[in-house]
């Protein structure tokens, strides 16, 4: 296959995530039968017009709720609850799909991951691979969290991150969040009369916005926050992010590809998207947070390898090759990458103080100057990414000049 026809194929793939409360109607005990039916419709639709799909479906536990006759209530069930619900609820929302797909002469198969999958750089490539024969085969793969062993991701709501991978996975060129709101506000428009829907975002870092006034419903685990986190993923995997109604998803999404505006909010996508193994790296889980000076947000912005000595602090529980976000002086995320060094090491680093230059740092006695490679950073920042960058006379990097950050063999594979 050449090169052009690849990245026709990159721009044919769609993927879809849909929430407990845009399929359910738990209150009434049922499942939001006319919703689901539309959903399927504008999915098999756009398969007809020569796309392929991925469609992210929660509601599992909020099925298993269903089939069980439980209401829901003003408490949060337990995690060993929520896991025994979506045990119950995750065949029985798949009978849904696949009975609706096959009335639409289409065909679904479950496809159930976790971060951890995604983390494994092998698992991450047989799941790609995977993903590719359902494709050829002509299904359309209904994906969800394994939330029966998935412990964190569960308690923390990462379908919407997870739906962001999954696009960075196969390639998407758009992924659509579709929720119960028709877009992202400056604040919660249903406690705020000021609140402005926010159309289009190309910098997540500059978003003046309040999202921490709603984290999801009892039944689902969702949120804002974690339709801001994966449109950070997905944009820096080249995808652009889509936040609409899911109430009006058929004539939305058709609309967002056909190229009309004014639909939702917009997240563009990365000019210069992350491939190969720093694709990857979107998928591993975050183990803690690096925060550096200007010349290590420099460096790590234009490729470079972040040296130990421009660390300022850190935060969280990673160990060695574990993933970290990087975060500049005043918290914005720049990248995510592999530590050299355990949490405990860096802090004994910055402790000691600045008494070791990169210049005089002895590998055989102090490990490598290098807190992370180059080849082991993912650059997240949209800024950064949509720009070519001159980078000169960044203390001890040198003088250099950089169009688009270093590149790498490694980055390719």
């Amino acid at each position: 296959m050449s090169r052009d026809d690849d990245a026709k194929n990159k721009r044919s793939i769609v993927v879809i995530k849909v929430g407990t409360s845009s399929l359910l109607k738990t209150n009434d005990g049922c499942v939001h039968l006319s919703q689901l039916c539309a959903l399927c419709e504008t999915v098999t639709d756009l398969k007809r017009h020569g796309y392929h799909v991925v469609l992210v479906s929660s509601g599992a536990v909020g099925a298993g709720m269903v089939k069980m006759g439980i209401k829901p209530s003003a408490t949060k069930p337990s995690l060993a609850r929520k896991q025994a619900l979506a045990a119950i609820g995750q065949p029985y929302l798949m009978r849904y799909y696949t009975d609706v797909f096959s009335s639409l002469g289409a065909s679904c198969a479950q496809v159930l991951l976790t971060l951890e999958n995604l983390s494994n750089r092998t698992q991450y490539q047989k799941a790609k691979q995977t993903f590719e024969q359902l494709f050829e085969l002509g299904a359309i793969p209904v994906v969800n969290e394994n939330d029966t062993v998935a412990v964190e991701e569960l308690r923390f709501g990462d379908n919407d991150t997870l739906s962001a991978q999954v696009a960075a996975l196969v390639e998407a060129q758009y992924l659509f969040l579709l929720t119960d709101v028709d877009g992202l506000y400056t604040s919660n428009p249903a406690s705020d009369p000021t609140a402005k829907k926010i159309e289009t975002v190309e910098d997540i870092n500059g978003l003046d916005v309040d999202v921490n006034s709603g984290a999801g419903s009892n039944v689902g685990t969702g949120g804002m926050v974690t339709k801001l986190t994966a449109a950070r993923i997905a944009s820096a995997a080249g995808c652009q992010t889509v936040i609409c109604l899911a109430s009006v998803q058929g004539t939305a999404i058709m609309d967002v590809l056909a190229g009309k505006s004014g639909i939702g909010t917009r997240f563009l996508a990365a000019k210069k998207s992350a491939r190969g193994k720093k694709r990857w790296l979107l998928s591993v889980p975050i183990k803690g947070e690096v925060r550096v000076d200007e010349d290590g947000a420099k460096a790590v912005l234009n490729g470079m390898a972040l040296m130990v000595s421009k660390c300022v602090a850190v935060e969280g529980t990673f160990g060695v090759q574990e993933s970290v976000r990087i975060l500049d002086e005043h918290g914005a995320e720049l990248g995510r990458g592999l530590s050299n060094y355990t949490i405990g090491a860096m802090r004994d680093f910055l402790q000691r103080g600045p008494a070791t230059s990169d210049d005089e740092w002895e590998d055989d006695l102090d490990g490598p100057p290098e807190l992370i490679h180059s080849n082991n950073v993912c650059i997240t920042n949209a800024e950064t990414l949509a720009k070519s960058y001159v980078l000169r006379n960044i203390g001890t990097y040198g003088s250099m000049i950089m169009d688009g950050g270093a590149s790498s063999g490694d980055d390719e594979r």
